[in-house]
C-alpha cells in the first residue's frame, strides 16, 4: 500500500495514511500470528481433564448467591464420550413410494385400516391458497414408510401422474380416516379452492399440539424434528431451484421430499401424544380437539372469503391524501425556505438542526435524530414541526394503508381482501394476522377511522363489532374469588365505579376513570412510579392508592402473589381450559426474572 501511495483514493486519504504510518505498520503486527512460538506442539499436553473445572469456585458462588452457578459448581461432570454420542444425529429411515396410478392408490387404500390415523400433506405452487394449484399429496399410515401422489408436475419428459378427477377421489378417501397435518389450515384451503372439496373436521394438527405443549417454541416442521427426533428434513431451497416453484422438481425427488413430510408429521403425532399422557395433560389435549381444531375450521372459512373493501371510497380516500401531502409539502417548503426531500431524515435533520437552528438537536451517526419523540419535544418552537408531524401521519396513511389496501382489493372481481390468520403465532394464544395484516388498522386517529370505513359488508349483509365487557377483570374476580369483586359483577355494578367508591369515596363520581386505570394497571404489574405518571399524581400519593385498592379487595392480592409463587416452583401458569405458558424462570437473570413475573399474571 505505502509503496503505491499515490494510487490510494484521494489526496487526503493519502495524506491520512502517511500521517499514521507507524501506527499502521504497528497494527499490522499485533494481528500477524506469530509462527516461530512452538518448535513441536504435542496436542495431548492441552486436552482438558473430565471434571468440573467450576467445583473450585463453589464456595465464592454459595457466599455471593449464585445459585445457578453454585448448582453448575456443585454437579458431577458428564464424561465427554455420552454427550458426543447423544449429539450425533439419530437415525431414522423410511421408503418413500410414488403412487402415480389410481390402481397403485387402490392396493393401498385396500391395506387401511378404516380407524386408521393418516398423516396428510399438499405440495402447491405457492403459498397464495386462493390462487395455487396442487402439484401432489404425501400421505402416511406407519413410520416405515410414506406415499407421495404426483399430479402436476411439468418438465421435459415428465412420466404419468395421477389425473386430477382421481386425485380428488383419492384426497376424499383419505379425509374418511382419522387425518393428522402439520398446519392443516394451509393444506385444507388448498383442497377447498382447488379440488372443491371442504374438509369439514380433522383429527389432529402437530403443529397445534407442539404449541400447546409449548406456547413460546417454534412449531414448524423442520424445527419440530431437529427438537424431538434430532433429524435434519430435506429443505425446500435445495429440493426447489431458485426462481421456481415445486412442479418443476423431478417426481423421484418430489417423493423423497413430499414424502418425508408426511411420514415426520406421522413421528411427530406419536411423539406428541406420548407427551400428553406421560405430562398429565389430557385436558390440554382436550382443548385441541374441542376448541382450537373447531376454530382452525372457522378460520379457513374466514380467510376464504375475506372482506370487501370500497374501492370508489378509497380510490376518493387516497387522492384527498395525495393532494393534502402536496398541500402540507409547499407549506414546509416555504417554512424552511426552499425545498428539500422531506422524508429523509438527514436532510430534514439539516433543516431543523442546521438551517433553522432549532435547539435539542441529537446527532446520531447518519445526522441529526427526526424520530417522533423529538420532534413532539420540538412542539412550539417552530410552527414547521406541526406541518411535518400532519405531514407524517398522511404519509403513513397513504403509503401503509390506503394505497396497499386498493392495490389489494383491485386484484380481484369482488374487490375482496384474504388475510392469513396465524393460530400458533403468539405465545399469549391471540392470533396473529399477515399478508396483509389487518390487525393494525389505526383506529385512535380521524384518518384511521377514515381507512376502517373502506371495509365493507356485501349486499344483504352487516359488520358486527363483539367484544367482551371488562373481560380481564371478570376473570380476576373468578380467579381469585374475591367476594367485592364477585358481587360487583353479580349484581351488575359498574365495577369502576365501585373501585372508585372504595378508594375516594365521595369522589368517586369524578374519580371513575382513575379509578378505570388502577383497575387494569395493577392488574397488569404497575407500580407506585408508573401510576403516578399515569394519573399525574405524586409517587407517595400512588403508593397510598395501591395500598388502599389491596386493602378493599385483600384476595387479589394473595391471588397474584400466588401466580408469581407458582411459576417460581413450576415454571408455568394454566389457564381454565389448561394451557399453560411455559417460562424458565430458574435460568433467568434478575431482570428477565421480574418480567416473566409481570407476564406470568398478564
Amino acid at each position: 500500500l505505502y509503496k503505491n501511495i499515490e494510487k490510494a483514493g484521494t489526496k487526503r486519504i493519502q495524506n491520512l495514511l502517511l500521517e499514521h504510518k507507524e501506527e499502521a505498520f504497528i497494527s499490522r503486527d499485533l494481528v500477524k500470528l506469530r509462527d516461530d512460538i512452538f518448535t513441536s506442539c504435542p496436542l495431548e499436553e492441552y486436552t482438558f481433564e473430565d471434571k468440573n473445572y467450576l467445583s473450585a469456585l463453589k464456595d465464592e458462588f454459595e457466599e455471593y448467591g449464585m445459585k445457578q452457578a453454585f448448582r453448575y459448581a456443585s454437579s458431577e461432570k458428564e464424561s465427554a464420550k455420552p454427550v458426543k454420542e447423544a449429539e450425533k444425529k439419530e437415525q431414522h429411515s423410511f421408503e418413500a413410494i410414488t403412487l402415480d396410478s389410481k390402481e397403485k392408490l387402490e392396493e393401498v387404500f385396500k391395506l387401511i385400516d378404516k380407524e386408521a390415523v393418516v398423516a396428510f400433506d399438499t405440495e402447491t405452487t405457492s403459498l397464495d391458497t386462493k390462487s395455487t394449484k396442487l402439484v401432489g399429496f404425501s400421505f402416511a399410515v406407519d413410520e416405515q414408510k410414506a406415499y407421495y401422489v404426483p399430479v402436476a408436475h411439468s418438465y421435459l419428459g415428465v412420466p404419468e401422474q395421477l389425473p386430477l378427477k382421481d386425485a380428488k377421489w383419492a384426497v376424499s378417501k383419505i379425509l374418511e380416516y382419522k387425518v393428522v397435518g402439520q398446519n392443516l389450515k394451509f393444506d385444507f384451503e388448498v383442497l377447498w379452492h382447488y379440488l372443491d372439496i371442504e374438509p369439514k373436521e380433522l383429527f389432529a394438527d402437530t403443529m397445534i399440539m407442539a404449541w400447546l405443549l409449548d406456547p413460546g417454541s417454534r412449531v414448524g416442521l423442520d424445527a419440530l424434528a431437529k427438537k424431538f427426533f434430532n433429524y435434519e428434513m430435506i429443505s425446500f431451497k435445495s429440493s426447489v431451484k431458485k426462481g421456481e416453484n415445486f412442479s418443476s422438481v423431478t417426481i423421484e425427488e418430489a417423493t423423497k421430499y413430499a414424502a418425508e413430510d408426511a411420514w415426520m408429521t406421522l413421528k411427530l403425532y406419536y411423539k406428541l401424544i406420548d407427551m400428553y399422557k406421560l405430562g398429565g395433560l389430557e385436558e390440554l389435549f382436550n382443548e385441541a380437539k374441542s376448541v382450537e381444531y373447531p376454530f382452525l375450521l372457522t378460520l379457513m372459512h374466514i380467510e376464504s372469503y375475506g372482506i370487501k373493501i370500497d374501492t370508489e371510497y378509497l380510490k376518493e380516500f387516497s387522492e384527498h391524501l395525495s393532494e393534502e401531502l402536496q398541500q402540507l409539502s409547499q407549506r414546509i417548503y416555504e417554512l424552511a425556505g426552499g425545498e428539500f426531500n422531506i422524508r429523509s431524515t438527514q436532510q430534514l435533520g439539516q433543516i431543523l438542526f442546521g438551517k433553522l437552528a432549532l435547539k435539542g438537536g441529537k446527532k446520531t451517526k447518519t445526522g441529526y435524530s427526526t424520530n417522533e419523540s423529538v420532534l413532539q419535544s420540538l412542539r412550539g418552537e417552530h410552527e414547521i414541526i406541526d406541518e411535518i408531524l400532519e405531514y407524517r401521519q398522511y404519509q403513513k396513511i397513504l403509503s401503509t394503508y390506503a394505497k396497499p389496501l386498493l392495490k389489494l382489493a383491485m386484484e380481484n372481481n369482488e374487490n375482496r381482501i384474504y388475510t392469513t390468520f396465524v393460530q400458533t403465532g403468539t405465545a399469549t394464544g391471540r392470533l396473529a394476522s399477515k399478508d396483509p395484516n389487518l390487525q393494525n388498522i389505526p383506529v385512535r386517529s380521524e384518518l384511521g377511522r377514515r381507512v376502517r370505513r373502506a371495509f365493507v359488508a356485501k349486499e344483504g349483509y352487516s359488520l358486527v363489532s363483539i367484544d367482551y365487557s371488562q373481560i380481564e377483570l371478570r376473570l380476576l374476580a373468578h380467579f381469585s374469588g374475591d367476594k367485592s369483586l364477585r358481587e360487583a359483577f353479580l349484581e351488575d355494578k359498574d365495577i369502576h365505579l365501585e373501585t372508585a367508591i372504595k378508594l375516594f369515596g365521595e369522589e368517586a363520581e369524578q374519580k371513575r376513570s382513575f379509578a378505570k386505570s388502577i383497575n387494569f394497571g395493577l392488574l397488569y404489574g404497575m407500580g407506585s412510579r408508573k401510576l403516578s405518571q399515569e394519573l399525574g399524581i405524586t409517587a407517595s400519593e400512588a403508593k397510598e392508592i395501591i395500598t388502599n385498592y389491596f386493602a378493599a379487595f385483600p384476595t387479589v392480592k394473595s391471588y397474584l402473589e400466588s401466580i408469581q409463587e407458582r411459576v417460581k416452583q413450576q415454571g408455568y401458569v394454566e389457564t381454565l381450559l389448561k394451557r399453560r405458558r411455559v417460562f424458565d424462570y430458574e435460568g433467568a437473570n434478575a431482570m428477565a426474572k421480574a418480567a416473566i413475573l409481570r407476564e406470568s399474571v398478564n
